[in-house]
């Protein structure tokens, strides 16, 4: 039985399951930090509004080797947000927030943010400052003041941020800072654009500093298999129990097909699998001689 080999080098080989050879590991596990995150908005569990903040997190966390381990969405509320990040911020090392960043009156993350750790509100003058910069050379004739008309007041109110926060500007075009608070709760805006970009900059130079050394990035190899998920269910419960040591995690997903199908001399192009066996560990060698194990 011919199945189909993925890596995170997009590899395609050959292979047939067996379960005789035995995999022994030259490494322990690497201990990883842990992420969350924490989507904020009604118009996300109303269903107005697609999350895809949350993809974007996962996906980076995973290049960088942060293991993600919860994502929560709340309602704009401040109990909501404030309990769902001191619980967060109790068992995970890096905590992110997503929305809630805005003018208006359910904009509240900030004073949430306040509140749960307990500080007060303060206007900040840099972000006010940058606000007023990058918005006059965008043309903007309108400027955030605190005590200006309704609407400078309401452009201000982004720049009202938690006293005892850390605040830092990742990305030089964006006004938008990165706030941190309690140096695991790091508010972002919800944007998708803005999120991604920021998270981008600021994201791998703290997992750095934070692991104090070199970043080592998760890998996931995908294994196609034409036979029914539970025929190799045994298979793998077996395998996990093997490699789970060594930080090797396994999991099987039905019904997958590829959007592109890699082609090759060994494997008809119309072939298409029927479970796709995905491995992911920190140690790259063992992920590919997992893959490997089938040939």
């Amino acid at each position: 039985m011919l199945t189909r080999c993925w890596s995170s080098h997009y590899t395609v080989c050959r292979a047939a399951i067996a379960t005789q050879r035995r995999f022994v590991s030259k490494k322990s596990a690497t201990n990883s930090l842990t992420g969350a995150l924490c989507v904020i908005g009604d118009e996300i569990l109303s269903g107005k509004t697609l999350d895809i903040n949350s993809f974007y997190f996962a996906k980076r966390c995973f290049e960088l080797g942060v293991q993600v381990e919860k994502i929560e969405i709340v309602p704009d509320q401040y109990e909501s947000i404030s309990n769902s990040l001191q619980r967060l911020s109790q068992n995970h090392d890096i905590v992110f927030t997503s929305g809630g960043i805005g003018p208006t009156h359910d904009d509240i993350t900030y004073d949430a943010v306040s509140r749960a750790f307990g500080s007060k509100l303060a206007y900040h003058e840099d972000t006010l400052a940058r606000m007023r910069r990058i918005m006059k050379s965008r043309g903007s004739l309108t400027m955030p003041d605190p005590q200006g008309t309704a609407e400078q007041i309401a452009m201000a109110r982004m720049a009202l941020l938690p006293a005892n926060a850390q605040v830092v500007y990742p990305c030089e075009e964006y006004w938008v800072p990165v706030v941190s608070v309690m140096g695991r709760v790091h508010v972002f805006p919800g944007i998708p654009k803005l999120f991604e970009n920021l998270v981008d900059a600021y994201l791998p130079e703290l997992v750095a500093r934070l692991s104090g050394k070199t970043v080592l990035a998760f890998t996931r190899a995908l294994v196609g298999i034409q036979q029914r998920e539970s025929a190799i269910a045994p298979i793998l419960d077996k395998l996990q129990e093997r490699y789970a040591p060594m930080g090797v995690k396994i999991g099987s997903y039905p019904d997958w097909v590829p959007k592109k199908q890699p082609t090759t001399n060994e494997v008809s192009s119309d072939w298409k699998p029927t479970v796709v066996v995905s491995v992911v560990g920190k140690n790259k060698e063992q992920v590919e001689a997992y893959s490997r194990l089938h040939q």
